[in-house]
C-alpha cells in the first residue's frame, strides 16, 4: 500500500484525487489550505511557507509521494519542497505548454490560470523551450477559481450546474472571447479548479480544443509508485 498525498489550496485538487483513487493499492491523503485560498493572488514567499508547513504534515502521515494539484503551488514552490524534503517524491502540475503546441492548427494558443501562475517565471521558461513560433495568450483569470470553490464546497455538481449559469458564462467569455475571435484554437488549463468549467467551455467554444493535464499527472504517479 502506497500512501499518496494530494494538496491544493482549495477543492480543485479533488478531481485529481478522485482519479488517483482508481489506482490499485493506494491510500489518498487530501489536504487543502482554505485559510489562504486562493494561492493565485499570493506572493511566492507566502506560498512557499504554506507548502513547507503542509509538507511536514504529509511526512507525518507517511506519504511517500505528494501531488501538488495546484499550478500556483507547483510553479512557486516545488523546487523548495524537493530540497527540504528529499525523501518525498513531489509531483507537480504545470501549465501544459508543450502539449498544446503540438495540437494547434492555427499557431495561436492560450494558457488560462491564476494570476500567480501566469506571472510566474516557470511559464515563460516553458514557452521559451517549446513555443517554436506559436503565439501564446497567457490569460490570468482572477475570480474564476473562487467562483467554482463556492459550488464545490456546497457539494453542487458543477459540470451540470454551469451549463445554465449566466455568471459562469460571463466570466469565461470575459477571458476567452477575444483570443478565440483572434484565432486561438487550443486552450491549456493551468488551474485545477477550471476543469469543473470544461463542459460549459466546450459548449461555448466548440471549435476550440481544451487540454487538461490531469491525466498526464496520474500517469506520472503510476510510474512514481514503482520507484518508491
Amino acid at each position: 500500500m502506497t500512501t499518496i498525498g494530494v494538496f491544493d489550496s482549495g477543492a480543485g485538487g479533488r478531481l485529481i484525487s478522485d482519479k488517483l483513487k482508481a489506482l490499485k493499492d493506494v491510500k489518498i491523503v487530501y489536504l487543502s489550505d482554505p485559510e489562504y485560498f486562493p494561492y493565485g493572488d499570493k506572493a511566492e514567499t507566502v506560498i512557499q511557507n504554506r507548502l513547507l508547513h503542509f509538507a511536514g504534515q504529509f511526512k507525518l502521515k507517511g506519504c511517500r509521494i505528494v501531488v501538488l494539484a495546484c499550478n500556483s503551488a507547483t510553479t512557486n514552490g516545488i523546487t523548495v519542497l524537493r530540497k527540504k524534503f528529499p525523501e518525498i517524491v513531489f509531483v507537480g502540475i504545470e501549465p501544459p505548454v508543450k502539449p498544446i503546441v503540438g495540437i494547434t492548427k492555427t499557431g495561436k494558443v492560450a494558457v488560462i490560470g491564476s494570476p500567480a501562475t501566469i506571472a510566474s517565471g516557470r511559464i515563460k521558461k516553458l514557452q521559451d523551450l517549446f513555443a517554436h513560433g506559436v503565439k501564446f495568450y497567457n490569460i490570468a483569470c482572477p475570480g474564476l477559481a473562487e467562483y467554482i470553490e463556492g459550488f464545490v464546497n456546497k457539494n453542487i455538481k458543477c459540470s451540470t450546474t454551469f451549463y445554465n449559469d449566466k455568471k459562469a458564462e460571463s466570466l469565461i467569455r470575459k477571458f476567452l472571447d477575444k483570443p478565440v475571435a483572434e484565432g486561438v484554437d487550443v486552450v491549456g488549463i493551468a488551474c485545477t479548479h477550471y476543469p469543473y468549467f470544461l463542459p460549459l467551455m466546450r459548449q461555448l467554444y466548440p471549435q476550440v480544443k481544451f487540454y487538461d493535464p490531469a491525466d498526464a499527472v496520474v500517469l506520472q504517479i503510476e510510474k512514481a509508485i514503482i520507484t518508491v
